[in-house]
């Protein structure tokens, strides 16, 4: 079992993983709010690249959908829901399918297409997470999703908070330097981890933007224990299939 890190979506490609089982992150904030909604009652999740894919998904469905869309941080006009955690409360999402849209989290998620299996991390589910691709006994590639193609602080550190445990309950696994890397880069933030958050790029965008609700409740470490799965295109929460 090799543990590997890809820290942008542009890595991924030609890679061959057909045998690999992959978490995606996107701390700030697609998969924080993913992870969120499967938890408050969210029936799928629809990752899309742009607003006009989740137009046209949406008129496929058999049934009204919510349509969530963000660029920079901010609310798509039209859509319903941003990128908030908040947004995907109960009262808004229990029972219903949304079509969603990111910066950046679900091109990382459509990264992974024909991979053996592709999971939806974050620091809030981390340890159900680790538990699920540990025991498919696959190798593991935490693809992050980065900032406009760029290296991104918050999602590398999820990434090292999350081959460490994973390497916890592995002890035979192969770390590739990079998986190393992001481990003692999440060693040397973890007494500071929401002080290292904000000042990232995108914490200091979500500062600027009043949001930093938001930050925190991303920086929330296993308050919620459930696994969301990407498959045949579409989230949903592990044991709903």
């Amino acid at each position: 079992m090799k543990l590997d890190v890809c820290f942008r979506p542009a890595e991924v490609q030609g890679m061959d993983l057909q045998e690999t089982l992959c978490i995606v992150l996107d701390i700030f904030r697609a998969t924080t709010c993913m992870t969120t909604g499967m938890k408050n009652g969210c029936k799928a999740i629809i990752p899309v690249l742009s607003l006009e894919d989740a137009r046209q998904a949406a008129q496929e469905q058999d049934e009204p959908v919510l349509l969530a869309g963000e660029r920079q941080s901010l609310r798509l006009e039209g859509c319903e829901l941003g990128n908030s955690p908040f947004d995907y409360a109960a009262e808004v999402v229990d029972g219903r399918v949304v079509v969603a849209t990111t910066s950046n989290g679900t091109v990382a998620i459509k990264a992974t297409d024909g991979a053996y299996r592709t999971l939806i991390g974050s620091f809030l589910n981390a340890s159900a997470v680790c538990e699920e691709a540990a025991q498919a006994g696959k190798d593991v590639l935490v693809v992050c999703a980065g900032t406009d193609g760029l290296f991104s602080l918050e999602d590398s550190l999820c990434a090292g908070l999350l081959l460490q445990r994973l390497a916890q309950l592995q002890p035979e696994a192969e770390l590739t330097d990079a998986a190393r890397a992001a481990m003692m880069l999440y060693a040397g933030a973890e007494a500071c981890l929401l002080e290292t958050a904000v000042v990232s790029r995108n914490g200091q965008r979500l500062q600027d933007l009043n949001r930093m609700e938001d930050v925190r409740r991303c920086f929330e470490i296993d308050a919620v224990p459930v696994v969301p799965e990407y498959r045949d295109g579409v989230i949903t929460c592990i044991g709903n299939h």
